[in-house]
Formats: structure tokens, C-alpha cells, sequence
């Protein structure tokens, strides 16, 4: 009687479990790299806004008799307030807001800057007097933009 052995082909348990622990690590540190991008890239679109939003207000005090708007405190946005104001004057089509807190306010402000411990907030502009004015942002991380944390953009005589 001749046996015929017949070999299965397939994977080992074992082998099926290497590899899905393989998966699994790639999918872990993909997600985290993500989150990573994912900050810095709000961060740029938050550096480039506040760069779009002070060029507007240079061109606003160029073709302005009385200086910059002055704001005792609040969210630029384009439904009211300076926002509103830079926008009838077409010195911006439309104002840039922040990509996640668009209109929340800072929680702690001292002297027209948002201080520590305020966190995640809108554009925030401040301009006691018609020569000068502060915007503060929030950036989530550091890069090239600045530093994490609250930052304040600010223009004086």
C-alpha cells in the first residue's frame, strides 16, 4: 500500500500573527504621524492668516483718514466688528478665521493680549487707539510658524 503524503500549503498560525502585529504597529504610528501633520499644517494655515489679516490692515490704514479700527476685544469674523469692516472696505474678500476655534474667545485677556491660561481661541484683535493694534492666536504646536501656546502679533508706533 503506497501512502501518498499530501503537504498542505498555507501559513502557521504563528506567521498570521507576526504579521498582523506588523499591521497593527504601522497603522499605530501612521495615526500619530497623521495627528502630527495634521497640527503643523493648522499652524501654517493659522501664520498665513494672521499674515493675510495684517497686510489688510496695512492696506485699511493706507487708504484711511483716522488709522486703524479700533476694538475694545473680539473674534475677527466677517459678520461684525473689524472684520466686517475691513471687508466692506475690499481690502479682504473674506476673513480668514481659525481652522478649529473660530469663535471661541480667549479666556484670560490682559492689556488687549490673550495671557496664560487661555487656550485654543480665535483670531483676536485689540486696538485700543487708531495707530496701533494686537492680534493674538493660538498655535497647537512648535514649528516655523512659533511656538506652541499663545502667540500676538502686535503693531505700534
Amino acid at each position: 500500500m503506497i501512502k501518498i503524503l499530501i503537504k498542505r500549503r498555507g501559513f502557521t498560525l504563528i506567521e498570521l500573527l507576526v504579521v498582523i502585529s506588523i499591521i497593527g504597529l504601522l497603522t499605530v504610528a501612521s495615526v500619530v504621524v497623521f495627528s502630527i501633520v495634521r497640527k503643523n499644517a493648522r499652524d501654517a494655515v493659522r501664520a498665513g492668516n494672521i499674515a493675510t489679516i495684517a497686510r489688510a490692515l496695512a492696506m485699511y490704514l493706507n487708504d484711511s483718514t483716522v488709522g486703524y479700527p479700533t476694538s475694545t476685544g473680539e473674534c475677527l469674523k466677517e459678520s461684525s466688528g473689524v472684520g466686517a469692516e475691513l471687508k466692506v472696505v475690499k481690502v479682504l474678500l473674506a476673513v480668514p478665521l481659525d481652522p478649529l476655534w473660530a469663535n471661541a474667545l480667549p479666556s484670560n485677556v490682559s492689556s488687549g493680549v490673550a495671557v496664560s491660561p487661555a487656550q485654543n481661541f480665535c483670531y483676536y484683535y485689540f486696538s485700543e487707539f487708531n495707530n496701533q493694534y494686537k492680534i493674538s492666536f493660538f498655535l497647537e504646536s512648535n514649528s516655523k510658524s512659533g511656538n506652541a501656546g499663545i502667540n500676538t502679533v502686535a503693531v505700534a508706533p
